[in-house]
């Protein structure tokens, strides 16, 4: 046998020399691996491995329906985020566009963890397929109606012009992110739209964005019609802000039923992020941005199907997922992560501070890429809907409601009472 053994020579350099090392470093090691087997038959253990020819075991998967009949209805919405009506019926909207692979996987329970995991993409697809859950902005004037009368029935005084509320989730301020706005008083979303970074302005993100094409374009909304914004926007045709630097009058009580209404937009992304326990934490790095978009959609699509087939608040979710968000880098939130066995609420006034998640919002409330001309427009324009709402304040002598700490202090004591922890 040939020996490949070469001994240096007392020319050889000092490279050649290391590269010679590094040569026989490489034989020694496949050497040892090649021999590896023969240690472990000698190494004591305590595992003694299956017998030679016995027969594999296969894994008895659990019926789906026997496995949800074990569980009751808050352990299921707690597991699944929805209840098992909704479940079921979302299961038969997504069956028609799931692939076929010859295997009837839908019914069966048990899996491992990675089995979910290499499927999302194919239920992501299918949620996208699916026509009955697009997220659609009403474009018809009846529809915009009921949503119209939907926050007046929300408005104490009758506020009859808002379409919609408007803001942006962007995931951290002033990092990397995602925007998409618009709500309805139910707290759905009815416009959502992907497209720039998070750490854009609000503005910007609504300037460039296909919804504001099409509340310029002449006749698409009722005449009178707007939405409602916070002050990273600016006052138009189709957009009523809310005045700044005021500590009093109408345009103070404006101020406080504008945000009453607007407030709306804030609870959807509350309960969109307290359902969906990915959306408070940072996304996997190895996802490119087509497939984050992808996802968040698709959980928006099924926040509005979870409202429309929903009849209680949003379950805290099971205890072995909370510690997982929150060492992961997820936001904290105080009512839900805190062990408290209720369902989780949105427009509980005590809590409205603890619940608003500020880590999430604002981060678009910047003139950082835009001037300062380019929002004023329509700045002499009076015929703006914030000016005709201000007037109907000022002819009905509207008024800011009084704040009553003693109020606050009773509704604190019944929770105590009723063994609620703040």
């Amino acid at each position: 046998m040939k020996n490949h053994y070469i001994s240096p020579t007392v020319t050889a350099d000092k490279h050649e020399f290391e590269l010679y090392q590094s040569s026989l470093l490489s034989q020694v090691s496949a050497a040892i691996a090649s021999t590896s087997n023969f240690f472990y038959l000698d190494r004591d253990s305590n595992y003694e491995g299956r017998i030679p020819g016995a027969l594999g075991v296969k894994r008895t998967r659990l019926n789906i329906d026997e496995y949800v009949a074990r569980l009751d209805d808050r352990n299921f919405r707690r597991k699944y985020r929805m209840d098992k009506e909704a479940f079921w019926l979302l299961l038969d909207i997504l069956s028609q566009h799931m692939p076929e692979t010859g295997e009837n996987k839908e019914r069966v329970h048990g899996v491992n963890e990675d089995e979910p995991l290499k499927n999302v993409w194919v239920v992501v697809y299918a949620i996208h397929a699916s026509s009955e859950l697009d997220i659609k902005f009403p474009e018809t004037y009846t529809a915009q109606a009921e949503c119209v009368q939907g926050f007046k029935s929300k408005s104490s005084i009758n506020i009859d012009c808002c379409l919609g509320a408007i803001n942006v989730f962007c995931g951290r301020k002033m990092k990397y992110g995602l925007n998409m706005m618009g709500g309805d008083s139910r707290r759905r979303l009815i416009w959502v739209e992907i497209n720039m970074p998070g750490a854009v302005s609000d503005f910007y993100a609504f300037d460039h964005s296909s919804l504001k094409k099409k509340l310029e374009r002449e006749g698409f909304l009722r005449p009178g019609y707007c939405l409602f914004g916070d002050n990273a926007y600016v006052n138009a045709l189709y957009m009523c802000t809310r005045w700044k630097n005021v500590s009093g009058g109408p345009k103070d009580a404006m101020n406080f039923f504008h945000s009453s209404l607007r407030i709306c937009i804030e609870c959807a992304f509350g309960i969109l992020v307290h359902r969906w326990g990915i959306l408070r934490k940072p996304m996997p790095v190895n996802l490119s941005v087509q497939k984050i978009s992808s996802l968040v959609l698709a959980l928006c699509k099924l926040h509005n199907f979870c409202i429309d087939n929903a009849s209680v608040g949003v379950e805290r979710p099971e205890d072995a997922g909370i510690p997982n968000i929150v060492v992961e880098g997820g936001l904290f939130l105080p009512r839900m992560d805190n062990g408290r066995q209720c369902v989780w609420e949105c427009d509980t006034n005590i809590y409205s501070q603890s619940d608003r998640l500020n880590e999430f919002l604002d981060g678009g409330a910047h003139m950082d890429d835009h001037t300062r001309s380019e929002r004023r427009r329509y700045r002499y324009d009076r015929d703006l809907p914030c000016y005709r709402i201000l007037n109907y304040f000022e002819e009905q002598a509207l008024e800011r409601p009084e704040y009553s700490a003693r109020s606050l202090a009773e509704q604190r004591m019944e929770l105590d009472e009723a063994g609620v922890r703040m």
